[in-house]
């Protein structure tokens, strides 16, 4: 038995926007997340024996079955817990309904096939840095708060692994769900 880390998402591609975003939170003095690994977590699993991860590929088919491909938008800037006192800075993302409904969907087949997964509630968000130090966004809010990102057409949810490690996080993507055309 070997357990690994995994979570459920879709790949968001980098953009000149999202660079730029990245630049001023490393002269802010934070660590953004790389530009590679940037997604929405659709579900966030934790360690499950690696022997389940076809389980989990099937759970994901059928809770996408007969969705089409979709439109994507990454839009505005937002901290978790509060702008205040942030712990995780965040892009915003659309469509909400779309994702929640995939998300619910994911988390109904994990659950009928008995896989444990990380039950809090799903927010439509892409991680760009975690804040260990408090510091002020105020004005990284004030550039970015109303900046879209980029658009993109999403046409495939992944499984994924996650390493953690010093330098942070590591993925890789464990299995590819297509979703239909339009």
């Amino acid at each position: 038995m070997t357990l690994i880390r995994a979570f459920i998402s879709i790949h968001v591609p980098s953009t000149s926007e999202a660079e730029g975003l990245r630049r001023d939170l490393r002269i802010a003095g934070l660590r953004p997340s790389p530009a590679e690994q940037t997604h929405i977590t659709l579900r966030f699993i934790g360690d499950v024996d690696d022997s389940k991860v076809r389980k989990i590929s099937e759970c994901v088919e059928r809770a996408v079955h007969g969705t089409g491909r979709f439109d994507v938008e990454v839009s505005g800037f937002g901290a978790f817990p509060n702008k205040e006192r942030p712990t995780v800075l965040w892009m915003g993302v659309g469509p909400e309904d779309v994702l929640s409904g995939m998300s619910e969907g994911i988390s109904s087949e994990l659950r009928k096939a008995g896989i444990p997964f990380d039950p809090k509630p799903f927010k439509a968000h892409v991680t760009v840095a975690r804040c260990r130090d408090r510091m002020d966004p105020s004005e990284l809010f004030s550039k970015y708060s109303d900046r879209t990102f980029c658009r993109f057409q999403c046409s495939e949810v992944l499984v994924m692994r996650s390493v953690l490690g010093p330098k942070g996080a590591t993925h890789t993507v464990l299995s590819r769900i297509p979703l239909g055309e339009r």
